[in-house]
């Protein structure tokens, strides 16, 4: 019993220190990017040409993820594309929680969902419901 009471507080603490360390890094991630790239805008739908919104970083995700397809085994391609997320979504005025709180509540509705049986790697989507207004959901 103590042993496993060991390892769930041991697991605690090593996701304590990741939830953490991502606060850190996007706090990082977001005082360099806006002194090389510009200050986030005000206003992100619109943003000034003194202001960078999240168009530019979310063009560069492609590129990146593209990449990441093309090294899935690299874990610094991946790294690009977290950074870019990040940036993306706190120049669209998003905070880090509000990411987090999005992706949880979308977590509920992908599990909701059903899914296709799927062999290989290839991109799966979720069965598309057909609504009675003739529209899919």
């Amino acid at each position: 019993m103590q042993d496993n009471l060991s390892s769930v507080i041991a697991g605690s603490c090593s996701c304590l220190e990741a939830g953490i360390r991502l606060m850190a890094l996007a706090m990082d991630q977001a005082t360099w990017s806006q002194e090389t790239f510009g200050k986030d805008p005000e206003y992100p739908e619109t943003p000034t040409g003194e202001e960078r919104g999240p168009i530019g970083a979310l063009k560069h995700l492609e590129r990146e993820a593209r990449e990441a397809q093309a090294q899935p085994l690299d874990v610094t391609e991946y790294a690009d594309c977290l950074l870019l997320v990040l940036d993306s979504s706190r120049r669209a005025g998003f905070r880090i929680r509000d990411l987090i709180t999005a992706a949880e509540n979308k977590m509920v509705i992908n599990k909701a969902r059903r899914w296709p049986k799927t062999h290989g790697d290839v991109p799966t989507e979720h069965v598309r419901e057909e609504v009675p207004c003739g529209g899919t959901a």
